[in-house]
């Protein structure tokens, strides 16, 4: 691995992310990651908040709509994350990253889940939340929570 971390670190669009002052390097990549990241969490927030009541004028069988979005910030999510591994390689060894990747996966499996078993039924054309969808809206908060705070913390804490 330390063979791998040490290439991958002097390839030059690892040196490029890192090193260059411009503001496509970097600051793009991380800002590219931030509206990723709203996208995808802001929206999966907004279908649970609904499944938990919040705007119940809204009609519960249209957030699904939303997914598509969804779908949009978690590519953008997925390619700038791999930059910023790219341009910091050294993260491939900490483990809070590897925990963040998990908690991402658990996330997407619950935002997925949600659609399916909540949003695409016969109760939710008729505005009502099947049972469970409560607790899908309760860990998709509870999971995207956890995984951005994981994110952040990868930056701050070491190995």
């Amino acid at each position: 691995m330390a063979a791998f971390i040490d290439w991958l670190s002097n390839t030059g669009l690892s040196a490029w992310i890192r090193e260059s002052n411009s503001l496509w390097a970097y600051p793009g990549v991380i800002t590219f990651h931030s509206v990723g990241l709203a996208i995808m969490v802001g929206l999966s927030a907004v279908i649970a908040l609904r499944v938990l009541g919040v705007a119940s004028g809204l009609p519960l069988a249209a957030m699904s709509r939303l997914y598509g979005m969804i779908w949009v910030g978690f590519v953008l999510n997925a390619a700038s994350g791999l930059l910023l591994l790219i341009s910091e390689p050294t993260l491939l060894v900490n483990k809070l990253l590897w925990f963040k990747l998990a908690l991402i996966a658990a996330s997407i499996t619950t935002i997925v889940r949600m659609n399916r078993r909540v949003l695409l039924t016969p109760e939710a054309k008729a505005n009502r939340v099947p049972d469970g969808g409560r607790g899908l809206a309760y860990a998709t908060l509870v999971l995207w929570s956890a995984a951005t705070t994981v994110g952040r913390l990868t930056a701050y804490l070491g190995q």
